[in-house]
């Protein structure tokens, strides 16, 4: 169990990086916009997968929320896999919509790990 516990942490915690390097792009330049939020997909792609991992091992309740989550960070990468000859203002859409999608990845982790442990203290 405690693997599991310190998989979903570990998932909450890089979901909450990804979160703020993703706010952080707001005031970037085009060029570096572009790099950060491709980079950001990529993260939120790998990420996704990896909570469908976690997510086989956890109760119902909290298999919910961690399934929520991938669901999430998988919009979030969709959405910028089309900048490629994105304007400055279509790239700064993508980077809002992808920080939207992380904020509720993140919700959704923190409602899976309290599920977990809710789960916990009824044993």
């Amino acid at each position: 169990m405690s693997t599991v516990k310190d998989a979903l942490d570990r998932a909450r915690s890089e979901a909450q990086d990804l979160h703020k390097k993703i706010e952080g792009n707001t005031s970037r330049d085009q060029a570096a916009l572009r790099a950060e939020v491709q980079n950001a997909a990529t993260q939120a792609q790998k990420l996704a997968s990896s909570l469908r991992t976690v997510a086989d091992e956890q109760r119902a309740d909290a298999k919910q929320h961690i399934a929520d989550a991938a669901a999430r960070l998988e919009e979030a990468a969709k959405h910028s896999r089309e900048i490629a000859s994105a304007s400055e203002k279509e790239l700064k859409q993508t980077n809002r919509a992808m920080l939207e999608k992380s904020r509720t990845a993140v919700q959704s982790l923190s409602q899976a790990i309290a599920a977990r442990r809710a789960a916990m203290a009824k044993v």
